[in-house]
């Protein structure tokens, strides 16, 4: 990481960086919470209690909708500033808040067990990195 820091990366390493960063968490994310969400139902739904099989629920739904938010938010962002009124709050604060809700999405993600937890944790990480490729400096 230090390396990244002090020494200048060329333009094209970085752009290639942040682009499989952000076709990972878009392309991705979705598919590896399909299987996680199907392993889960499968395998492990009918052996845990329902609390822990509510926090599984809710490592799966939770990053769907901040996937879900980064998609409008893309398509939003797109179009002509002028009529553009959909977050009225800070940009960062809502950046923010959808970087800790995967954040909180992957503490929930424990919950689960074997295959499903490997997806849902790796659909989340993916959705991390997918928000941070898209911050500039």
């Amino acid at each position: 990481m230090t390396y990244v820091q002090t020494v200048l990366v060329p333009s094209f390493v970085e752009v290639a960086v942040r682009t499989c960063a952000n076709l990972g968490g878009l392309i991705a994310v979705p598919l590896l919470l399909i299987l996680g969400f199907r392993d889960w139902l499968i395998t492990s739904r009918a052996k845990l209690p329902p609390w822990r099989n509510g926090l599984a629920l809710s490592s799966m739904v939770l990053p769907s909708l901040v996937w879900l938010s980064r998609i409008s938010m893309s398509v939003v962002f797109a179009g002509p500033l002028h009529i553009n009124h959909f977050p009225h709050v800070d940009p960062l604060g809502l950046l923010a808040t959808l970087l800790y809700s995967s954040l909180l999405a992957g503490l929930l993600a424990i919950a689960l067990t074997g295959k499903a937890r490997l997806l849902v944790l790796s659909a989340v990480f993916l959705l991390w990195a997918g928000l941070e490729s898209g911050i500039y400096f």
